[in-house]
């Protein structure tokens, strides 16, 4: 029976988190705009989960988490590619990088204001803010990057135990800040349209039950730590999701919903 247990406690555990984006995904494809869903959350995932495999090369820990990194990552990459499809087109993202500065917004000049656009359409994926680019193979780009210096660092490390450790806390450190890029979101729309319901809930129980698993499982201390940061961020949006509610801002007269295009 406790084989039993086992087993379902891991298949949930590899399967359950993904759930919610799945629901997000769905979401976008009916809408046709990605508005409401902060593109830094499939930022996070992916960052956080390509170094918890490499931690988990280097310490060897419960199978499942491994499953549950690789199946994350995989879900990951198919709602980013629905995000940048129906990224909203009228808004600014500011570039790192300027070529000439007398071609920056302007608020008395229309033209220069065209101009500024222009060019920033024009600048590199590199030049552009990070992790807001329009193309999804440049966010494929910056991900073959980041795992190929971690690689190289992993064969050149990987016999350091405060390497192996390092790898722990800093890919789970990440991946405790998940829900906040949303909870940001959250606050300067003052709306928690188009964000997907299913995903909160996933998140709130799901860190609670991972919080408990690592806790059976006698995980590494990173896990436990992370689960509970992220509980705090997951208690914040709830609340968001009751101040942000449409009687609430009627009582209080606050939040205007804002207007964005997709791209078509």
């Amino acid at each position: 029976m406790s084989e039993l247990v086992n087993a379902a406690l891991s298949v949930a555990m590899a399967v359950l988190p993904v759930v919610g984006y799945i629901d997000q995904y769905r979401i976008i494809r009916k809408t046709k705009t990605s508005l409401g869903f902060n593109v830094m959350t499939c930022g996070v995932l992916l960052f956080a989960n390509i170094l918890r495999i490499f931690f988990w090369f280097g310490k060897r820990f419960d199978v499942t988490l491994l499953f549950q990194s690789i199946i994350m990552i995989l879900a990951i990459l198919l709602l980013l590619e629905i995000v940048i499809r129906y990224k909203p087109l009228n808004v600014p993202f500011a570039p790192l990088i300027r070529h000439n500065s007398n071609d920056s917004y302007s608020s008395t000049s229309s033209h220069h204001h065209v101009a500024a656009v222009e060019e920033t359409l024009e600048l590199k994926w590199y030049q552009r803010t990070f992790w807001d680019w329009d193309h999804f193979l440049d966010y494929i780009n910056c991900l073959l990057g980041y795992t190929t210096v971690v690689g190289i660092l992993y064969i050149i490390l990987h016999e350091k135990s405060w390497f192996i450790e390092g790898l722990g806390f800093l890919s789970l450190g990440i991946e405790s800040t998940l829900p906040l890029p949303q909870c940001l979101t959250n606050f300067k729309h003052r709306n928690t349209d188009g964000f997907s319901i299913l995903i909160l809930a996933s998140w709130f129980i799901g860190d609670g039950f991972k919080a408990f698993y690592f806790f059976y499982t006698h995980a590494p201390i990173q896990f436990i730590v992370c689960a509970l940061i992220q509980l705090s961020f997951d208690t914040v949006i709830v609340v968001q999701f009751i101040i942000f509610s449409k009687p609430i801002k009627k009582l209080f007269g606050f939040g205007q919903e804002l207007d964005y295009e997709p791209i078509a």
